[in-house]
Formats: structure tokens, C-alpha cells, sequence
């Protein structure tokens, strides 16, 4: 009988150790202290916000939260474009290590994002997702009884990780699907207030238990297509149209920016101020209700963007609105930390970067970090309990369109663009907006930071190769230009680079004017004969790996009594040489001329350097089967 009474005695207890009550009460127990809202407005520049000194009051919201709480004055992303940045964000990895450096599957079209729209899992192949091998926040904090979920209105952000650690997972498609009940003028919608909405009501349902959720936004990110009464920041002589919300308005105020006209590029950024007022009024909603509903006493919010926008602030390189440049207009974003034990009014000048946020959040929990990180935890210089800086280099890259390496110390910044060689350097203390390279002028400093940087490249490639599943690293391929799967799975198949197109079109020089009817919709943009200092170039975000076939289109310029070259020079470069074609311009416009065919194409380029007016029209390029030939045309 004793013994029977004994083993029934164990097994009761062994029940109650494992019953689901038992599991929750010893999570909650042990459970990290604080809840984490990740809160991520999408391309929102640090220069162009109020918080961070900007004249015009486009984030009351914002600036109440930084005077809650602290700021970094020196944030800068780890790249300039949103899945690398995230992908930082989430893994704690340099872009290069963490692998996801490319434009998204299909360019996260209707086979992505419908399904992530209806609540399901795209069909992906799985060379293409973040590695396995690298842990992202979520599953870093599940197992320490932390539920977890992603309110997300970017396909960019997500595609590579929806699969990894999420409880819930909410997609709502920001420009990629027309949606029924969307607002918004153009393609891209304002998902803000469906974004805000939900997020609500997470709160509401999960706010008795501890969780990390991450919020991101769309806005503000381009096209400018805020509600008229967020248009506050309009000056009656900047820009002729009445309403240049309308989406043929925006487009011509986009194609004189190209042309560097003073007066759009000001409307532009007037513009953009009141998208980011407008996202502003939604995050303050937001933090409303973490008060109302008393998670304020125990819930840290963490504000960062991906990256910011270069609104045509660099236009001899990237003369473009869109961001695919290690500059700063695209690299400096806010980094904003609130809530309990979190220093209200503290401003920090410390260098800091995306690959910092996952370590600070484990060490705010008081959590191990990973295995491997390549950041810092920021929580001593938080907290006044560490005066060491966590860095004493910052670095980020770009992988797409230019490839491009930067350096930063406290001072001075190097930028290497891989393919050329170029090197540029800049005092971020007098010359904010780095427009002057003084690389000659700073010889030492110059030297110390590209042999730094030279370091960093060479530990990316061992650090990146040191995952067992490395062969399929997108970064490490483009980085060491070789093939890969991952690089023929996302090689674009057919790509057309018209007139209206974005970073792919570069205009250089100020000679360029803006014509009739023509190639694509409206614009037909051209230019005089001179001596080469105006040109346009021609280019993909996504390697173009394989055989390409490369044909031109132009059209006439639509000015009366001039003459159209007769000897337009196009070069088309390729890996490992470059060749030219002179073609008429006066014959055949409007129809397509083949160039030939070249294997692994990077640009072609059209320069004024000819006997008549120059027309830029489009190219395009048709991948053929992936067959090693020479660059030369067949």
C-alpha cells in the first residue's frame, strides 16, 4: 500500500509540473521584465524630422516620445534600403554576414504578397530566405515566455522572415496589391490607420502578457501622397501646379527634380515633411493607447527607421528621390528609446547603427546575447553605467545598383565604391551633407580608415563563410562576384528602364532639358550637342547575371527646328570590358534597336558628345538561358 501511495503521490506531481498552467506560471515567473514595441516608420530621414532639428514641426508626436525618453544624435542604418536594414535590425549581422542584400523574390509581387495578405506562407525557395543558422529577435525571446508578432505594411521587410518565430503575423500590402478600403492617391496606399488599428488591438488582447511586437509602417515612404491636410509646409511660390498630390502631378515634379529644378526639389521635401507629420500623428495614436491601456509602466518602445531618402541631394552620382547610396540622407535615421528605466530628455552623441538593437534589447531583458552579433548593447550608455562608446568604427554597405563599402569614426567617413575603385571622404563636422571630398586633405586619417575598412571586407568574407549553408549568401556573392544560385533565382528576367523610372534612369550634367510627348508617357528628356558633360546611364538594382540581350528605344525630341544626332554613341559595359554603338537618331524612333547580346551587363551609358541633339530614351534588357559567353555581343 505504501508503495502504491508513493507512486501515485509522484505521479500527481509530475502532472502538475507539466500541465499548461504550471508551464505559463513558471514562464511568467522567469519572464524578461519589460515588453518591446518595435516601431519602425518606413524611409523616415533623421535630418527631415523636428526631433532632430528639422524647421518645420513635422513630429510633435515623435518629439514628446524623444523628450520621454533617449535619443541618439549619430544613428546611421547598416544599409540604405529596407530587407538589408532589417535584416540587420532583426539578426544583429552586418548585411555581407546576414546574406539578405537583394531586392525581394519576384520583387515581392502578387505570389508573395497575396498570400502573406489572406494569412499564409508564399512559396519561396529556400536558398533565398535568411539562414536557418541565424536566429532573429523573435526567436531569441519565445523561449523565455515572451509572445511575439508583426503588424507590417512592407513586403521588403518581411518576405525572408515571416516564417521565423512570430505567434501572429499581420500583413497589410502598402503598394504591391490594390486593396479594397485603402486610401491613398497613387499605387501606394496609407496603411497607417489599418496599421495603427490593429496594432490597438494586439495590445488590447495580449496586454496581460509579456510580449516583443514589432509595428512597422509604410509611410513615410515615397510616393508623397499624404492627405491635403497634412500638406501644411507648402509655399504659395514653390511650385506652379494647384494640387500636386494628384499622381500626373507628382510625376512631373519628380521629372524636373531629375533636371535639378530648385522649386520641385523643394516641393518634394515639403512634401515628404508632411508625410512624416502624417505617420507622426498615427505613432502618436499608438503611444495613446500604451497609456490608456497602462503599458507604459512596463513596456519600452524602441523608434528606428530602415533608412532615409536622398531627395536628388547627390545628383552627379544618384540623381535620384530613392535611396541606394551609402550618403548620409540615406544612412542617418532616428533611434529613440521610451519607457521605464529609460532616461527622460537624454540626448546621446554616440555611434550607433541597426546592428546594435537586437544586443540592447536581450541586455534590457537581461537576457545572453547570441552566439554572434556584430553590434553593441547599448544599454550602459542608455543607463549612465558604461561611458566606453560601443564603437569606435561604424560601417554600412550597398550591394544593389553601385555596390558601395562606408566607414565612419566620430569624425571622418570613407566610402569605397567596389566597382570602380572610387574613394571618398568627408568631415561630417563641417560638411553635414557631403558634398566635398577632401580625401587629399586628410591623408592619415584617409589611410587609417580605408585599411579599417579594408579589415572589415576581408572579416565579412570569413565571418560570412563561416555558416555551414554559406553557398547560398546573396551579399557574400555579390561581394566576392561570382555566380550563385541565389543570384540566377533572383536575376531579373526582362527589365525595361524608361524615362520614368527612379535610381535604374541617372541623369548627369545640367544641360539635360525636358521635351514633348514621348518614350514613356510624357517625358522625353534631351539634350544639346557638347563635350561629353552630360550623359545618362542605364542601370538594374538587381545584378543582371547570365546572358542578356540589350536593345534601345528613342523617340524625337519634340523641338521644332533642331537637329537629332546622327552618331549617338551608347556604350554598354559588361564584366570584364565595355563596347559603343553609334546609332542614328533620326531613323527608326519609337522602335527598338537591338544592340547584341553580353553576358553579365552593368550599364549602358549615353553621353551629349555628338553632332546633334541627344535623346535619352529606354533600354531594356531579356535574360536568355544562363550560358557562359564572353561579354561581347553575339
Amino acid at each position: 500500500m505504501k508503495l502504491k501511495f508513493w507512486k501515485l503521490l509522484l505521479a500527481g506531481i509530475v502532472i502538475c509540473l507539466l500541465s499548461p498552467e504550471f508551464v505559463r506560471g513558471a514562464q511568467a515567473k522567469d519572464a524578461p521584465p519589460y515588453n518591446i514595441i518595435l516601431l519602425t516608420p518606413d524611409q523616415l530621414r533623421a535630418d527631415f524630422m523636428h526631433t532632430y532639428s528639422y524647421p518645420y514641426p513635422d513630429t510633435p508626436n515623435i518629439d514628446k516620445l524623444a523628450s520621454q525618453g533617449t535619443l541618439f544624435t549619430h544613428a546611421y542604418a547598416a544599409a540604405p534600403w529596407t530587407t538589408p536594414s532589417f535584416g540587420a535590425i532583426l539578426t544583429g549581422l552586418f548585411p555581407t554576414v546576414h546574406g539578405m542584400t537583394l531586392p525581394p523574390y519576384e520583387g515581392c509581387g502578387p505570389s508573395i504578397t497575396r498570400p502573406l495578405t489572406s494569412g499564409s506562407i508564399p512559396s519561396v525557395p529556400p536558398f533565398l530566405l535568411l539562414s536557418p543558422h541565424k536566429p532573429i529577435i523573435p526567436e531569441l525571446l519565445k523561449p523565455h515566455g515572451m509572445v511575439t508578432a508583426a503588424d507590417n505594411a512592407n513586403c521588403w521587410s518581411t518576405w525572408d522572415v515571416v516564417t521565423r518565430g512570430w505567434d501572429t503575423f499581420k500583413y497589410f500590402p502598402g503598394f504591391q496589391l490594390r486593396v479594397p478600403g485603402h486610401t491613398g492617391r497613387t499605387d501606394f496606399y496609407l496603411t497607417a490607420p489599418k496599421t495603427t488599428a490593429w496594432a490597438e488591438q494586439w495590445l488590447k488582447e495580449h496586454r496581460g502578457q509579456r510580449f516583443f511586437f514589432w509595428v512597422h509602417y509604410m509611410e513615410p515612404h515615397a510616393p508623397y501622397n499624404e492627405p491635403a491636410a497634412y500638406d501644411r509646409f507648402k509655399s504659395p511660390d514653390n511650385f506652379p501646379k494647384q494640387d500636386d498630390l494628384q499622381p500626373g502631378h507628382l510625376g512631373e515634379v519628380n521629372a524636373l527634380a531629375k533636371l535639378q529644378n530648385a522649386h520641385a526639389i523643394r516641393r518634394l521635401q515639403e512634401l515628404y515633411a508632411g508625410k512624416i507629420l502624417y505617420v507622426d500623428h498615427y505613432i502618436g495614436e499608438l503611444v495613446k493607447t500604451v497609456h490608456a491601456l497602462g503599458l507604459d509602466k512596463n513596456t519600452i518602445i524602441i523608434l528606428v527607421s530602415d533608412h532615409g531618402q536622398l531627395l536628388y541631394s547627390h545628383p552627379k552620382d544618384f540623381n535620384t528621390g530613392d535611396h541606394r547610396s551609402v550618403y548620409d540622407a540615406d544612412l542617418h535615421v532616428p533611434l529613440i528609446f521610451w519607457g521605464p528605466g529609460i532616461p527622460a530628455g537624454k540626448r546621446l552623441n554616440d555611434l550607433a547603427s541597426h546592428y546594435d538593437i537586437l544586443p540592447t534589447i536581450l541586455d534590457l531583458e537581461n537576457l545572453p546575447p547570441p552566439a554572434h552579433t556584430d553590434g553593441a548593447s547599448l544599454k550602459g550608455v542608455i543607463e549612465g553605467t558604461s561611458s566606453e562608446p560601443p564603437h569606435r568604427y561604424l560601417y554600412a554597405e550597398e550591394s544593389v545598383l553601385t555596390p558601395q563599402y562606408s566607414i565612419r569614426n566620430v569624425r571622418y567617413k570613407l566610402v569605397e565604391t567596389m566597382r570602380t575603385g572610387n574613394i571618398q571622404c568627408f568631415d561630417e563636422a563641417t560638411d553635414p551633407r557631403e558634398l566635398r571630398n577632401i580625401c587629399g586633405q586628410i591623408p592619415q586619417e584617409a589611410a587609417e580608415l580605408k585599411a579599417a575598412l579594408d579589415q572589415h571586407i576581408q572579416s565579412l568574407i570569413r565571418q560570412a563563410k563561416s555558416y555551414p549553408d554559406w553557398r547560398n549568401n546573396i551579399g557574400l556573392a555579390v561581394l566576392e562576384q561570382r555566380d550563385s544560385e541565389s543570384l540566377d533565382a533572383l536575376a531579373p528576367r526582362r527589365l525595361t528602364v524608361a524615362p520614368s523610372g527612379g535610381v535604374d534612369y541617372q541623369l548627369t550634367g545640367r544641360a539635360w532639358e525636358l521635351g514633348g510627348p514621348g518614350d514613356s508617357g510624357p517625358l522625353v528628356y534631351w539634350v544639346p550637342p557638347g563635350p561629353g558633360n552630360a550623359y545618362i546611364l542605364w542601370r538594374s538594382d538587381t545584378p543582371l547575371t547570365g546572358e542578356y540581350e540589350i536593345s534601345v528605344r528613342y523617340q524625337g525630341a519634340g523641338i521644332p527646328g533642331i537637329k537629332q544626332a546622327d552618331d549617338a554613341n551608347y556604350v554598354v559595359r559588361f564584366k570584364g570590358g565595355s563596347l559603343s554603338f553609334p546609332i542614328d537618331q533620326t531613323r527608326q524612333q519609337g522602335e527598338w534597336h537591338l544592340l547584341g547580346r553580353f553576358y553579365d551587363p552593368v550599364s549602358v551609358e549615353l553621353s551629349n558628345r555628338a553632332d546633334g541633339v541627344v535623346v535619352a530614351g529606354s533600354v531594356r534588357f531579356v535574360r536568355l538561358q544562363n550560358q557562359k559567353t564572353s561579354g561581347a555581343p553575339q
